[in-house]
């Protein structure tokens, strides 16, 4: 952590003020790597993993972060990256599979060659105490530990907004362990709660190791990188400089999942 805790007052009303610098602004992106989130391609990868992860390579991503198995089993889908030239450096463990089965789904996540397992969303039924969240998140971090493997925890927006405990995106910020708890921060969902992801990089860009990059259009909709209102090239730059160490593109709910991963790859690849 730093010295200096940031100031919370800061935080928020820093993030009321949205980057608008973004829209029709390409540089290319500071990482060697990039990577694409599967859930983007979720359709196409349950009907054939191998077909889509070499499409995935085709458009020019070199990693990629798991969002569920396509019902094979871990050491399958390792072989399928393999044979398509990609890493699956980090994953969305499922839900449930945190909670029932932790120490299961931390070893497929190895199997994959994985360096962080990630808690994507929590089911608003568990929303109702973020403290004991976070000193859960501490556990399974112990358990990651053992596997060479950081837990991260991965935002929406209801993580921004202020309950009778406080925000819960501060709430796990102070309970998990700074030493074994990351943060992968989806830019599009912190935007979309009124944080400019600019701004909490600066913040607590000393906890956040994964981003997902995925843009906001004027009427707040998502879209592909390059074509909304966040400003990318200041991000990605804040980004590197705090310590990120992977990146991945993402469209929730796609017109065309391939064309929307080709658009951002593109943008973000334009010198």
């Amino acid at each position: 952590m730093n010295a200096c805790p940031p100031s919370r007052r800061g935080f928020l009303m820093g993030g009321l003020a949205l980057s608008l610098a973004g829209a029709g602004v390409a540089q290319a992106h500071p990482y060697h790597n990039l990577g694409m989130q599967l859930y983007t391609v979720r359709d196409a990868f349950q009907a054939d993993p191998l077909a889509t992860l070499q499409k995935i390579k085709t458009i020019g991503f070199s990693e990629v972060e798991t969002a569920g198995l396509a019902g094979r089993s871990a050491a399958e889908i390792r072989g399928f990256l393999d044979q398509a030239g990609l890493k699956a450096v980090s994953s969305h463990v499922g839900h449930d599979d945190w909670f029932n089965r932790p120490e299961a789904a931390l070893d497929e996540v190895a199997t994959l060659g994985g360096k962080y397992a990630v808690l994507a969303w929590l089911a608003p039924e568990r929303r109702n105490n973020w403290a004991r969240l976070g000193e859960q998140m501490n556990r399974w971090a112990d358990l990651a530990k053992a596997r060479g493997i950081t837990v991260a925890y991965h935002n929406h927006d209801f993580e921004f907004e202020k309950t009778a405990e406080g925000m819960p995106f501060h709430i796990l910020m102070d309970v998990t362990d700074p030493a074994k708890v990351a943060i992968e921060l989806d830019c599009y969902w912190a935007s979309f709660a009124g944080h400019d992801p600019l701004h909490v990089l600066h913040e607590h860009g000393d906890r956040i190791r994964l981003l997902h990059l995925k843009d906001k259009s004027a009427d707040g909709k998502m879209t592909s990188v390059g074509s909304g209102v966040i400003d990318y090239t200041a991000v990605l730059k804040a980004a590197r400089e705090k310590g990120v160490t992977n990146v991945f593109v993402e469209h929730d709910n796609p017109t065309d999942a391939f064309a929307s991963l080709q658009a951002s790859y593109a943008y973000l690849t334009k010198a």
